[in-house]
């Protein structure tokens, strides 16, 4: 964990302790992660990103602000990446094909949202959006080899975050920060639970060679509950 994590953690709790009107809760829920992949030349692969399930977990505080708007920053761990699909239907007779067929990349994310809340009988409707920065853990790459199509060895990488010399770069190599926009919307309940939606757009080019432009996408959906109420 980078000391900037670490010291948005320990505001995160003290102003929480200190302020008796900002709530904290906890959540977690089902993540549907892709990837946005380019090829800025002639294309590389046959293979197109799909579909990655995966998790996250959240915890989050509500912070007043004026007029119904709250700032809720969060801290998030999730898996991000994709699902890798052959799109040639004419595969090459007697000939070996290697190809990545998932990516997937752990992260602690910081979304910083500015949400609006809706008083209703139930409790709260939230909706809100903001930005985000989020910084890569720990990642890895599947690889299969298909022969005559069929499937003869799997095998996994290790992805590279590391700088230097890129020619001698055997791994897959990413860049560990990236950033976006983050948009949410949900309910929270008068009993303290929570449930909702937020959509993740990455902007940062994640590749560090000029052959592709790769960024995030996902879509999560949680259930959590808040451990205190910031208007009681």
């Amino acid at each position: 964990m980078s000391n900037f994590t670490r010291l948005f953690f320990i505001l995160m709790l003290c102003y929480a302790t200190a302020n008796a009107q900002v709530s904290m809760g906890i959540r977690g829920g089902y993540t549907i992660a892709n990837l946005l992949f380019e090829e800025k030349s002639q294309p590389l692969t046959t293979s197109t990103p799909g579909q990655l399930n995966s998790a996250h977990a959240d915890l989050l505080l509500n912070i007043p602000l004026r007029g119904g708007f709250y700032l809720q920053p969060v801290i998030r761990y999730v898996t991000k990446g994709a699902n890798f699909q052959n799109n040639n239907s004419v595969k090459p007779v007697n000939v070996y094909l290697s190809a990545t067929d998932r990516i997937k990349v752990h992260y602690l994310e910081l979304p910083l949202n500015l949400v609006y809340k809706i008083p209703v009988g139930f409790g709260k409707i939230t909706v809100g959006a903001g930005p985000y920065v989020a910084y890569g853990m720990t990642g890895r790459y599947n690889t299969a080899i298909e022969y005559n199509g069929q499937t003869i060895q799997k095998s996994y990488q290790n992805i590279e975050f590391r700088d230097g010399d890129q020619a001698a770069a055997t791994n897959m190599r990413l860049r560990r920060w990236e950033g976006g926009a983050n948009f949410m919307m949900g309910l929270e309940f008068n009993n303290m639970l929570m449930l909702g939606v937020n959509y993740s757009y990455g902007m940062s080019d994640l590749d560090r060679t000029h052959a592709t432009t790769v960024k995030n996408r996902y879509l999560g959906i949680s259930m959590g509950f808040l451990l205190n109420r910031e208007d009681w």
